[in-house]
């Protein structure tokens, strides 16, 4: 073989091999019928999460509406909270880790007022050096790491929604 014709060979060898292994793209999403019109309760709607969130299903091809009557599904969002815990000190008493953690809980219930999904919660950490030296430097970092966070529990939650539809 040429070597033209083996890294086609290769190439097309690795793609019929993806492809039948059921591998997807992490992104694509695909939601119940009754998800095609969703209402989201309980929160405020410039909440950087219910933002993404909301960006979210509308990627996936649901509407977001603004109330509850024009609504197919309702996702209630019972608790989404998140702050900030001192995880080590120095000996000196100075704070040395921070650690960070978010709560995103929410269930969906249909127009009728049915529940479809029971409550979930979804909960994440992630913690961070801090150097007193550098807090501007370090609140981005957290700023960076709260938005990475709420992007992870955004992906969490719509994986329980694509549930639904199976």
């Amino acid at each position: 073989m040429q070597p033209n014709r083996a890294a086609v060979f290769v190439i097309m060898l690795t793609a019929l091999l993806l492809t039948a292994c059921g591998f997807h793209l992490r992104g694509d999403v695909k939601l119940a019928a009754v998800l095609n019109k969703v209402y989201i309760e309980g929160n405020d709607p410039y909440d950087p999460l219910v933002r993404e969130l909301t960006r979210s299903l509308t990627t996936t091809g649901a509407a977001v509406v603004a109330e509850s009557k024009d609504a197919t599904a309702v996702l209630q969002i019972l608790k989404n909270s998140g702050s900030r815990r001192v995880l080590s000190v120095s000996s000196a008493g100075k704070v040395r880790e921070y650690e960070l953690y978010q709560t995103l809980e929410f269930k969906v219930r249909d127009a009728a007022g049915r529940e479809l999904l029971a409550p979930q919660r979804l909960e994440l950490t992630r913690d961070y050096l801090f150097d007193k030296e550098d807090v501007l430097g370090k609140s981005s970092e957290e700023e960076m790491l709260r938005r990475d966070m709420r992007r992870d529990l955004v992906r969490l939650a719509m994986l329980r929604l694509e549930a639904l539809g199976r």
